[in-house]
């Protein structure tokens, strides 16, 4: 007898399909549209999309999970979907040759997790209150 897993792989791959489909197309916006070295709103307002795309999917997870854990689900889902769009983004940048900030990563990593845990928190309001997803 197989022991359940501590994650619902469903509700994990819902929520980052959800948080990929908004966070990838603005990421990459971002990254043709925004010089990185110039200061503007642009870069701002593109960023919030990508976090409000990860706290979206986060929700997503912490709501579909059966396993009573919507904060861990939340974290998983918004830190797994960043590391793998980080990890293609950084190795095409470095085939072409540009230079990695290792330091700006690390900082949007942390946004990004401090975006899972709100995505788990309304995940779990939400099932709190009743409010199931249909199944």
């Amino acid at each position: 007898m197989s022991s359940p897993s501590r994650f619902d792989r469903r509700a994990l791959w819902n929520g980052a399909t959800t948080a990929a489909m908004i966070a990838v197309p603005v990421q990459v916006i971002a990254r043709l549209a925004v010089d990185e070295n110039e200061r503007s709103g642009w870069s701002v307002l593109l960023t919030l999309l990508i976090l409000g795309g990860l706290v979206l999917g986060a929700g997503v997870a912490a709501w579909h999970q059966q396993r009573n854990t919507p904060l861990s689900h939340g974290v998983v889902t918004s830190g797994g979907v960043f590391i793998v769009v980080q990890a293609v983004f950084s190795i095409v940048k470095a085939i072409q040759g540009d230079s990695i900030a290792w330091g700006r990563i690390i900082v949007s990593l942390g946004l990004s997790l401090v975006a899972g845990v709100c995505g788990g928190m309304l995940g779990s309001v939400l099932l709190r209150r009743g409010v199931q997803p249909r199944r």
